[in-house]
């Protein structure tokens, strides 16, 4: 707890003093901005940073930043020579501008907010308008008391409006996005051409800027940058439409400084020349933003709209598969005791065509009949009950006589696929609790699995052998081993997958249903082999006793 805690103070103050560092060089660059002799800031991008990472990094970033932004101002203005409690009075207002910037967008937006609605961009113009306003208050009350009556308040707080606020709309756009992409990178296609896009407006912007006056009173080429500002918009994430601003904010800046171009003419005053600057760089950033919020509102549309018709298809196919199951899984079941009957029919008539005919034989054969009759019903009501939604009939079961009376009815086909049985059946087994002939259904298919299996078997003795065993007290064990060619071992995962069969006429949903049948009673199947000498499938079920008392 004491590490974590000092690796937490330890994070905060290099977030800190990295905030501050930030901040001062950007104030210091911002200083060099100031219009002489007037002392007119055309913009304040320091302002930007601090509110685009206090909105970026969230409330955990809250002390840190205004700890750095405090810092950086007050050294910034004791480099100026102004007056130690000026830089103080300074730097609370810089930090509560970024703060009360930050706070009304996590209020109203989130913490994961980012330009990709339009009502964001809006909300930001609008914090940026409340965060300004009342910083500007305290900067001209500042002013005022440092140099005297003969600076009016109005101004100094107009100017300070002016500047921060167009520092904030043009910076922390930037700083917010490219927090985003740090966390969620961009693919390098899209940074090639964000990239282009970014060079390309600044090939314009800088045409744009060297026009004679005459022309942009005319055609107003600064409507020449907005193909550019489109194609980043339609074709990168919104930081990249924020740093295309940036760049046009910045040449328009160091040109109205430098005196170049349209926006430094030195026919004009130096105020008109400020306002006719900063309202360049409101159009155009608010142009590149909304472009950047409807294009990523389109995009995010388009991703819920396939997103939505990929959950469509994916439903429609799982209905499908449920109707193509449930239909494979009553042939499958409901062919094994029909064939049992066509088995029993064909024998009784060879008994009858017998001189004299034999008539016990007969009678066995119609009796199994019978009961292959009334086990089709069952089958059907098992695989009905297990498809459906309704409560399954639970009784309890005899492992070990479910097995017997499963041998009994499929003697005649083990006799013709000349198989031996072997059989080891613990005694007193406890009984289970469960869908008597679901698990029946389970003991068949692994049974008539294993005669299938060993049909090819010529170099042994086609040998199954069942297991019952009582494990740990509370659960039943029943082993199915024969003695066929086995099953690869890299296919023993995927074999109680449905529609997967080892078999030229399979269907692949016997073991399928079966392990679904086990798992619905609180067990477990599982399959192992060697590829070589037999499979051996195990079912695991627990007992009553196990499930009085999970269930007490």
């Amino acid at each position: 707890m004491p590490d974590s805690l000092s690796q937490r103070w330890v994070g905060s103050i290099g977030l800190a003093a990295a905030v501050g560092l930030a901040y001062f060089l950007t104030a210091k660059f911002s200083v060099g901005l100031v219009l002489e002799p007037a002392g007119v800031a055309v913009f304040w991008p320091a302002a930007g940073i601090s509110s685009g990472l206090l909105i970026a990094l969230g409330p955990r970033g809250r002390w840190p930043v205004l700890a750095g932004v405090m810092l950086a101002t007050i050294a910034t203005h004791l480099i100026i020579n102004d007056p130690l409690w000026a830089g103080v009075t300074l730097g609370l207002s810089n930090g509560a501008e970024a703060l009360i910037t930050a706070a009304l967008i996590h209020h109203y937006f989130g913490a994961d907010f980012n330009l990709v609605r339009v009502r964001h961009v809006v909300g930001l113009l609008a914090a940026a308008v409340a965060a300004t306003t009342v910083s500007g208050v305290g900067g001209a009350v500042t002013y005022r008391l440092m140099r005297g009556p003969s600076v009016p308040m109005l101004d100094s707080w107009q100017h300070w409006f002016a500047s921060d606020f167009v520092g904030i709309i043009a910076v922390a756009p930037l700083v917010i996005g490219v927090a985003a992409v740090v966390r969620r990178p961009s693919p390098r296609s899209e940074v090639i051409e964000g990239t282009l896009g970014l060079v390309a407006l600044a090939l314009v912007t800088g045409l744009i800027i060297s026009l004679p006056r005459g022309l942009w009173e005319t055609v107003f080429p600064i409507t020449w940058l907005f193909p550019v500002f489109a194609w980043l918009a339609a074709r990168t994430r919104p930081a990249f439409c924020a740093a295309g601003a940036f760049v046009v904010s910045i040449t328009i800046v160091l040109t109205t400084i430098l005196g170049m171009g349209h926006f430094g003419d030195p026919s004009l005053p130096v105020t008109d020349r400020v306002l006719e600057a900063q309202a360049g760089i409101l159009v155009v950033a608010l142009s590149a933003y909304v472009l950047a919020a409807i294009f990523a509102q389109r995009r995010e549309s388009a991703t819920y709209l396939a997103h939505s018709n990929a959950m469509l298809e994916r439903e429609r196919d799982n209905k499908l598969l449920s109707a193509q199951a449930l239909t494979a899984a009553i042939v499958h079941e409901v062919r094994q005791p029909l064939t049992a009957v066509s088995v029993n029919g064909s024998a009784a008539l060879q008994f009858l065509r017998k001189t004299p005919p034999n008539l016990a034989e007969v009678r066995t054969a119609l009796n199994d009949i019978i009961r292959d009759t009334h086990r089709t019903n069952e089958v059907l009501e098992g695989i009905r009950a297990l498809f459906g939604k309704s409560h399954q009939k639970r009784e309890q079961v005899d492992v070990n006589e479910l097995i017997l009376g499963v041998l009994q009815s499929s003697r005649k086909d083990l006799q013709d696929h000349g198989v031996e049985t072997r059989l080891e059946l613990a005694s007193e087994l406890p009984l289970v609790d469960g869908h008597r002939r679901q698990l029946e259904e389970v003991i068949f298919n692994l049974v008539h699995n294993a005669i299938e299996a060993m049909d090819a078997t010529t170099d042994r003795d086609r040998l199954l052998q069942a297991r019952t065993e009582l494990s740990d007290h509370n659960a039943i064990t029943v082993a199915v081993r024969d003695s066929g060619p086995g099953i690869d071992p890299q296919r023993l995962d995927s074999i109680f997958g449905a529609f997967v069969t080892t078999k030229s006429h399979g269907m692949g949903l016997g073991l399928a249903i079966c392990r679904m049948i086990i798992e619905r009673h609180g067990g477990q199947l599982t399959a192992s082999s060697d590829g070589k000498n037999g499979s051996l499938f195990q079912v695991v079920l627990p007992t009553i006793s196990r499930v009085k008392n999970a269930t007490s």
